[in-house]
C-alpha cells in the first residue's frame, strides 16, 4: 500500500476516529486505526473500542491499494508536528512496517494487518431516518451535556431520542437536572436511498427558497416510522463533533454561537443489532444502545408555577461567571435573591472571601431565595441561542423551570440545593 495525504487534511481525519480508541486495551488491535483506500482519491480511516466506531473518509493520493493498522495516537502526535505538506506513506506488507515521509522528516512505525482490525462498521441498517443536521446538532447540543458523567453505563448516563411520525423528542438527566428538546418535523415517506440522484432546484426561485426552508424541518422516513433509543452519552458528544465538523466548528465549544450555527445536510439514523448508527456524507458512527426503560419524564415537570422571573441571558452568564470565581470548590454553590426589578447574586467560601453582584430582572410573585450548582446553570445558559430566559418557580427547594423566551421547544429541569 502506498498513498499520500495532506498534513492538515489528515490530522483532522485522525482527530475524528481516533475518540473511538480504546482506553484500557485488552486487545492491541483496539489501539490502532485502520487505513484503507477507497479508490484513487479516497481514504478511509476506522476506529473503535467495542462499543463506539467511528469511519470517516478524505481525499488523497492512492498508488498502490490496500489496508493497514497504525497506532492511532502515535501516529496522530507524530503526524501533528510535521510540516503543511503532503505526507507520504509505503507499507511494507512482510512486517506491516510503514515509513512515513514529509519534507525531510521520516518515521517508521510498526502497524498490524487489517485482518486483525474488528468488523464492527460492516452492520449498516438497511432502513432508516433521513434527519435534518441541524435539528439532531441543537437537540444534542442542548440536552447531551445534563447526562450523568459518574455511570457511563446506566440509562443516566445516556441521551434518550424518540422519532414518532415527525414527533422528535431528545431528554438527558443525571437526577439532579433534566434537560429535553421537542420539535414537530414534517414527515416524508418513503424516501429515495441515499445516493440516489435527486432534482437540482432552481435555488433563485422563490419556490424554490421556500422548498428549502421547507426540507431544513424534514425527516424523511425509510421505515421505521418510529425510533426510540438510549445513547451513550459519550457517542452523543462525538456526534456533535462529527456534525460541527461539516461546518468548521470546534466540536469542544458549548456556546449558543456554535449550537445555533447553520448546517446543512442530513443525518441518516438506523438500528441494527443492538446498535444505532449514525451516517453523513463523508463519517459513519455507530455505537451501543443502553437498554432498559427511560424514566418518564414528562411527569417531571410543573404544571404550574408562583414566581416568574425573565432576565438577558448574557448578562446573567456574565454575572454568574465573576460570582462563581467565590464558589465552594466542594460545593460550587451560588444564592440567588429575587426581588421586584432586581436579582441579587452571592457566593461564599469560608477563608477565602464572598462575592455579590446584581442583575436587572423583571419578577413575579413575592421575594424568593434560591440555591443552586452554579455549574448545572451556567451549562444552560451557555447552550441557549436566545436573547432573553425566562425560570419558572414554585419554591425554594422546587424544581426551577428554565425556557428561553421565543423558543416553546426547549426547556431545562434543575434542582435547587438546600443553603445553610
Amino acid at each position: 500500500m502506498h498513498f499520500a495525504v495532506q498534513k492538515d487534511t489528515l490530522v483532522r481525519a485522525l482527530k475524528d476516529v481516533t475518540s473511538a480508541l480504546a482506553t484500557r486495551v485488552v486487545q492491541p488491535i483496539l489501539s490502532n486505526v485502520l487505513i484503507e483506500s477507497v479508490n484513487e482519491t479516497t481514504l478511509k480511516f476506522q476506529a473503535t473500542d467495542l462499543d463506539l466506531c467511528i469511519e470517516t473518509k478524505t481525499p488523497g493520493v492512492v498508488h498502490a491499494k490496500g489496508a493497514i493498522t497504525l497506532p492511532g495516537k502515535k501516529l496522530l502526535e507524530v503526524v501533528s508536528k510535521l510540516p503543511n505538506e503532503l505526507v507520504s506513506f509505503q507499507v511494507n506488507p512482510e512486517n506491516s512496517e510503514v515509513s512515513v515521509t514529509c519534507k525531510r522528516s521520516k518515521f517508521s512505525i510498526t502497524g498490524l494487518p487489517a485482518s486483525e482490525f474488528p468488523k464492527v462498521a460492516d452492520n449498516r441498517p438497511e432502513h432508516a431516518v433521513f434527519m435534518p443536521m441541524q435539528n439532531l446538532k441543537k437537540a444534542i447540543g442542548q440536552t447531551a451535556f445534563a447526562a450523568a458523567g459518574y455511570d457511563a453505563s446506566s440509562i443516566l448516563g445516556g441521551v434518550y431520542i424518540v422519532l414518532d411520525n415527525g414527533l422528535f423528542e431528545c431528554t438527558a438527566t443525571d437526577g439532579s437536572r433534566l434537560a429535553h428538546r421537542r420539535e414537530e418535523l414534517n414527515v416524508l415517506a418513503p424516501v429515495a436511498k441515499q445516493g440516489d440522484e435527486q432534482p437540482e432546484l432552481d435555488v433563485d426561485s422563490e419556490d424554490a427558497q421556500a422548498k428549502a426552508k421547507e426540507k431544513s424541518k424534514t425527516a424523511t422516513l425509510d421505515k421505521p416510522k418510529t425510533l426510540k433509543a438510549i445513547i451513550p452519552a459519550k457517542a452523543c458528544i462525538e456526534i456533535l463533533k462529527i456534525m460541527d465538523g461539516q461546518d468548521g466548528s470546534k466540536g469542544d465549544d458549548p456556546s449558543a454561537k456554535n449550537i445555533d450555527k447553520v448546517t446543512g445536510g442530513e443525518v441518516r439514523i438506523g438500528l441494527v443489532d443492538g446498535q444505532i448508527v449514525f451516517e453523513t456524507d463523508n463519517h459513519f458512527l455507530s455505537t451501543r444502545l443502553i437498554s432498559g426503560e427511560y424514566p418518564r419524564y414528562h411527569e417531571l415537570f410543573p404544571t404550574e408555577f408562583k414566581h416568574l422571573a425573565i432576565f438577558n441571558r448574557e448578562e446573567l452568564v456574565r454575572a454568574i461567571e465573576r460570582v462563581s470565581v467565590m464558589s465552594d470548590e466542594r460545593t460550587h454553590l451560588v444564592k440567588m435573591h429575587f426581588d421586584e426589578g432586581n436579582l441579587q447574586i452571592t457566593a461564599n467560601t469560608p477563608d477565602v472571601g464572598r462575592a455579590q453582584e446584581e442583575v436587572p430582572v423583571n419578577f413575579e410573585g413575592q421575594a424568593l431565595d434560591v440555591a443552586v450548582n452554579v455549574r448545572y446553570i451556567l451549562d444552560v445558559l451557555q447552550r441557549l441561542t436566545v436573547d432573553e430566559v425566562r425560570l419558572e418557580m414554585t419554591g425554594s427547594l422546587k424544581p426551577l423551570i428554565l425556557k428561553g423566551v421565543g423558543d416553546e421547544h426547549y426547556k431545562y429541569l434543575l434542582m435547587p440545593v438546600q443553603a445553610k
